[in-house]
């Protein structure tokens, strides 16, 4: 079976070659490289745990087992740390805390004065004096999409359209937001002065090295409830093209993650994890 999966990609997607699956044992998803590209982490069935898998050896290392914590962790923007929300058993996730991994001492502290809402917009304090420090996230009463800037405590609002707005995804640049409106993909200025331009539909979860892409999924359901099928795709932002990347019935390719021509992704089926290499023209 999965030499024919990897005989479809060839055939249709002609944008992806050297795909193979990673050999860990377990199940995860929800895959985020790191900066440098030699760490991803993951998290476990329904969001449960926090773990972080070494590319140059496949193995993964348990960081947290508490439920929820694999929802929006993000990298510090030096690669050397992680951040990631936790809650003790009985305390409700409004009151999650944000901890600080550090891959390097292999220790975990929590973090103070930062909302776990900001997550996965948050990327470690300012390395200068000066720096500007902006944060987005979901305002749970209105359901717009907000910035905060830190250093200043300013606020705004970025999405002023109608509409219930959630997944929303900050540039590497910090110049554009990625949301997410029922079934379609809007991207907007961070400062808020534009109106949302749709540029697909699905779930888009990471934005390419340069900011010229989205890469994300679209899932299919055959009675409403249950997922049948899932395929990858790429979010042309300045053009506002879709590009459907991989084609297959063996697989429900979910959650990708990329640094620059690489990515990883899983199989919401079996939580397989599997990596491959994106051609672009």
């Amino acid at each position: 079976m999965l030499c024919s999966f990897l005989m479809s990609l060839s055939i249709y997607a002609q944008k992806i070659d050297s795909f193979e699956r990673i050999e860990v044992d377990g199940f995860y998803t929800n895959p985020l490289f790191s900066p440098t590209g030699e760490f991803v982490l993951l998290t476990g069935e329904h969001l449960k745990g926090v773990y972080l898998l070494d590319l140059k050896t496949n193995s993964v290392k348990p960081i947290s087992d508490k439920p929820g914590s694999g929802y929006s962790y993000v990298w510090d923007k030096s690669g050397n740390s992680f951040y990631y929300k936790e809650k003790s058993e009985k305390e409700y996730f409004s009151n999650a805390k944000v901890i600080n991994y550090n891959i390097l001492d292999q220790y975990s502290k929590k973090v103070e004065n930062i909302d776990h809402n900001y997550l996965p917009s948050y990327k470690g304090a300012p390395s200068k004096k000066g720096d500007r420090q902006v944060v987005i996230y979901t305002n749970l009463a209105s359901l717009k999409i907000e910035a905060k800037d830190l250093a200043t405590s300013k606020q705004w609002t970025v999405t002023k359209d109608e509409g219930q707005f959630y997944n929303a995804l900050l540039s590497n640049d910090g110049k554009k937001v990625a949301v997410h409106n029922g079934a379609d993909i809007y991207i907007y200025d961070l400062d808020g002065n534009s109106k949302g331009r749709k540029i697909g539909t699905g779930i888009a979860t990471a934005w390419s090295d340069d900011d010229s892409y989205l890469i994300g999924f679209l899932d299919e359901s055959e009675n409403g409830h249950t997922v049948s099928n899932s395929e990858l795709y790429l979010f042309d932002v300045k053009n506002a093209k879709t590009k459907k990347i991989t084609n297959t019935e063996v697989i429900s390719e979910m959650f990708p993650t990329i640094h620059k021509d690489k990515v990883i992704f899983s199989d919401d089926k079996t939580g397989r994890l599997f990596i491959a290499t994106l051609k672009m023209n």
